[in-house]
């Protein structure tokens, strides 16, 4: 069925794809549009090539190599402020030495010659277009079948390319024409009203820490939102305390009130087990000692008290996926199986860095993989249409130089800072105010815990805002409960 018109060889994220024909089946295409298309941009080519290049043509859409040649000359010409006819593009074609790969001037000549119509273009342009999609849905299928074929051992990564590519495909011909203003500003008013109405909260996902959520009007779709931190600083105590608010309510704003239970919440542990995070989930909630938990010194009322909030976990919509050592393949694949399964509202990772490609570039070097999974996720937040928050780790630069992290302290590759919408970076504000954390009593009976124990400030540098301002805010950490809480402000 499938026959190689070269060796074909196993395709990589960035590998062109390989020269596969099907037997029985030609590539689409249809000359006659291709030469009517380039006819009427030599006839007028002020209207038809900026058509084209609106509508985002491009060589490779045209099926005829000389025609692939014409039509970027063309453009080349076009984008230098050139004049276009038949004799101006044959000698932009000969001092190139491209005279020849064209056609030469009788096939020229024969384009500007079969002009009937240039208002017939925008029909030809579409049949190019279409045509052209169609041949690169026959190569992804045949793709698909090839890599199923020599790879049967990496089934997650192939299906996930095979996603990738029809996806990619799809996002190639869903191009955003000119709006007027007219159509624009109805839904701008509704969306402002819509926030009067709703007047104290906030457009996003909250993150149940007021200052941060007054910076960032909460986490938005398609976000992708890093948390990062040198280890034992607390970022995943951090994303859990934010977890446990947003699960608790969410606002409504058709009723104008909160409602329970909040927003639906996968979280990826890729770090720890499932159960390792609900132990910490469940000191937090219950503001129970976590070391007195795990040594098992606890009295009877805070175990009828542990058990309730365990029965109050288990009916919020949170969704925990314990799967280690993934691929940023298999983790968008299991993302977007618990959107359309769950219909999930924000999704926490951690930690970026546990994370692998799947390529064999990423394999050969690690910043080219951190940097393909870093693009991964943002076009999962895209893609979804939900906030993504991901825990990094930081390098060692701001211990060793006693310094403050900054942006260019995340560690492995410097196309996270560039892919993020939004980046936190977390850390200890003093060493000396960490608190004490005493023994139980001397009989072994475990004592309550008083409700404002004293933890240890940390600050939070929101270090980059793409759509809003930068700003550094200070957190309350109290590691007995492993969790986060806004700072008193008799403490600021």
């Amino acid at each position: 069925m499938i026959a190689e018109a070269e060796t074909i060889r196993p395709r990589t994220r960035r590998d062109a794809p390989a020269p596969i024909t099907i037997e029985g089946l030609l590539p689409h295409h249809n000359l006659d549009a291709e030469r009517s298309l380039l006819g009427a941009m030599l006839a007028d080519p002020d209207h038809v090539v900026d058509l084209a290049r609106e509508k985002g043509m491009r060589e490779e859409d045209f099926f005829h190599p000389a025609h692939q040649v014409i039509f970027r000359c063309i453009a080349e010409m076009r984008e230098s402020s050139q004049p276009i006819d038949p004799s101006t593009l044959l000698a932009w074609l000969t001092d190139r030495k491209l005279a020849d790969a064209a056609g030469g001037p009788a096939l020229i000549s024969d384009l500007a010659a079969g002009v009937i119509s240039v208002f017939t273009a925008q029909a030809h342009l579409d049949q190019v277009q279409d045509k052209s999609l169609l041949r690169e849905l026959q190569q992804a299928c045949a793709q698909i079948v090839v890599g199923a074929h020599e790879r049967p051992h990496e089934v997650q990564t192939i299906l996930d390319e095979a996603e990738r590519d029809i996806l990619e495909i799809r996002g190639r011909r869903e191009t955003k024409g000119i709006l007027r203003a007219s159509q624009v500003t109805p839904k701008t008013i509704a969306i402002i009203e819509g926030l009067v109405k709703g007047k104290g909260h906030y457009s996003g996902i909250p993150s149940g820490f007021d200052e941060l959520d007054q910076l960032t009007t909460g986490f938005k779709a398609g976000e992708m939102i890093v948390l990062a931190a040198r280890p034992g600083v607390g970022k995943t105590a951090l994303a859990l305390s934010m977890a446990r608010h947003m699960l608790r309510q969410r606002y409504d704003a058709d009723k104008d009130e909160f409602v329970r239970p909040g927003y639906n919440v996968a979280f990826f542990t890729l770090e720890m087990s499932a159960q390792q995070l609900m132990f910490r989930l469940l000191s937090s909630h219950a503001s129970l000692d976590s070391e007195q938990i795990r040594r098992g010194h606890l009295n009877e009322s805070q175990i009828t008290a542990l058990r309730g909030v365990a029965a109050e976990i288990s009916d919020l919509p949170l969704f925990l996926d314990e799967s280690s050592l993934l691929t940023i393949g298999q983790l968008r694949a299991r993302a977007r199986r618990i959107k359309k399964q769950y219909g999930i509202d924000i999704l926490i990772i951690d930690y970026l860095q546990l994370l692998t490609s799947g390529t064999s570039r990423g394999k050969e070097n690690r910043q080219v993989e951190v940097s393909e999974i870093s693009r991964g996720l943002k076009a999962l937040a895209m893609e979804l249409q939900i906030p993504v928050v991901v825990l990094a780790q930081l390098n060692r630069k701001p211990e060793e130089t006693n310094s403050e992290p900054a942006l260019h302290h995340l560690r492995e590759s410097g196309s996270i800072e560039q892919d993020a919408d939004l980046v936190m970076l977390l850390s200890k504000e003093s060493a000396t105010d960490e608190p004490d954390n005493s023994s139980p009593s001397e009989d072994g009976e475990a004592q309550p815990m008083a409700a404002n124990v004293r933890g240890f400030p940390c600050k939070l540098n929101i270090a980059k805002q793409r759509n809003g301002p930068t700003d550094r805010i200070r957190l309350l950490f109290q590691p007995r409960f492993t969790r986060f809480d806004s700072l008193p402000r008799e403490a600021r």
